[in-house]
């Protein structure tokens, strides 16, 4: 899996490096940053996934799997375009987000055993909160409405997922939403 990123990892790695503006380098950073991460997340969703039908019997899991790999090509559909246009292929990125958490339905909870626990729209609000927050600021980004400021906030966010996510986990890693 970490091998259908990696490419587009280092075209954005390329693009924090040799961009041509600031507000370009910093996105491309936020982007790269949120790159290697859904490519960690593609791997523990799937092998979630993979443990969960070993041991449960659920209908869920199917449309849960059907989420996490229509999320994946989207996602990597968004990586690869924001490689050659970032604002557009930011914009994938987040649609990909909000495709998954509108869709998915479950939580998967991770332990000796795995539970099943059913995660609607209304708990994933703050998340899809935060991706229509970064829905907005990257459209700006786009019409160049205060890119640097607008870029920076975006580099933030990203950051702040980061930290909230590895840095100060509250519960495991795995359990962590998209």
């Amino acid at each position: 899996m970490f091998l259908l990123f990696f490419p587009a990892c280092l075209a954005l790695l390329w693009q924090v490096i040799g961009g041509d503006e600031l507000s370009t380098q910093l996105l491309a950073l936020g982007i790269l940053l949120l790159c290697v991460d859904q490519a960690r997340m593609a791997v523990v969703d799937l092998e979630q996934v993979a443990q969960a039908r070993q041991q449960i019997q659920d209908a869920r899991l199917k449309r849960f799997y059907q989420a996490t790999v229509s999320t994946i090509a989207l996602e990597l559909l968004g990586f690869y375009a924001a490689t050659l246009w970032l604002g557009w292929g930011s914009l994938v990125i987040l649609l990909s987000q909000v495709w998954f958490n509108l869709w998915a339905g479950i939580q998967l909870h991770s332990a000796e055993k795995i539970a099943i626990q059913a995660w609607g729209i209304p708990q994933r609000l703050p998340v899809l909160g935060a991706d229509a927050i970064g829905l907005v600021l990257v459209s700006l980004w786009m019409l160049k409405i205060a890119p640097l400021g607008i870029a920076t906030g975006l580099l933030a966010l990203v950051s702040l997922y980061g930290a909230m996510k590895y840095a100060l986990p509250t519960k495991p890693l795995s359990e962590v939403s998209r």
